[in-house]
Formats: structure tokens, C-alpha cells, sequence
């Protein structure tokens, strides 16, 4: 009886470090804010932009081309069950705007993407591209 006590309360401890960790981590990804960059100030060319939290990565390459945004590819995309957020980038492109909405069930893979492809548009503004 003792051992299974002790087993009880070694889960209990577990699962309440597991949550207060995830919701930390969630905390994290819910101060993510996107910015929506101006088109008309990003330069043609392929830029990379990436972020990074405790829960979830993004790498994207963005193709800008007459002040559009052509292709979306993405470099890398570390999550758990985020996989299906890789759509955003549909929405992305046929918006032309990053104010688009997150993917239902991954909304913290859905908001690393947007402020990966934020990133690489702000490298691409004239006057801040290196």
C-alpha cells in the first residue's frame, strides 16, 4: 500500500509540473504579436525569417516580387501537433497580408509561422536589408 502511494503522489507531482510547464510555455507563445509589414517597402528577393519559443520553431524563406509576396516555403517547422498550421501559408499568400486567421487546433504553430514570415519581410524593407 505504501508503494502505491508513493507511486500516486510521484504521478501527481509529475502532472503537475507537466501543466505548470505547458502553461508557461503557452504563456510564451501567447505574447507573440504580429506586426503586418508594409509591401510596398519590402524589396524583391528571397528572405528567411525564423522563431523560436519552448514549444514550437518556424524557419521560412519568403519570396517577394513587385511588392507581392510569391512563395512561402517552409525551412523548418519543429512542433508537436502543429503540422496542419503549415496552411497558413496558403492564407498568407492570398491575402498578401499576415492579418489572417490561425489554423484551427494549431493557433501556436499558426502564430510562430506568421512571425517567421514577419521576420523575413522586415529583412526585405528597404533601408534594413543588409
Amino acid at each position: 500500500m505504501i508503494v502505491r502511494k508513493k507511486s500516486r503522489e510521484v504521478t501527481f507531482a509529475f502532472l503537475l509540473a507537466t501543466l505548470f510547464g505547458s502553461c508557461t510555455m503557452m504563456q510564451e507563445i501567447d505574447q507573440i504579436s504580429i506586426g503586418n509589414p508594409d509591401l510596398s517597402l519590402v524589396m524583391d528577393g528571397r528572405w528567411i525569417g525564423s522563431c523560436s519559443t519552448s514549444l514550437v520553431s518556424a524557419e521560412t524563406a519568403v519570396t517577394v516580387a513587385d511588392h507581392r509576396i510569391n512563395k512561402i516555403v517552409i525551412l523548418r517547422h519543429d512542433c508537436g501537433l502543429g503540422k496542419p498550421a503549415e496552411a497558413i501559408v496558403d492564407r498568407v499568400i492570398a491575402a498578401q497580408s499576415l492579418r489572417v486567421d490561425a489554423v484551427s487546433g494549431a493557433t501556436g504553430s499558426s502564430k510562430v509561422i506568421l512571425k517567421s514570415i514577419e521576420i523575413a519581410l522586415e529583412k526585405g524593407m528597404e533601408g534594413s536589408a543588409p
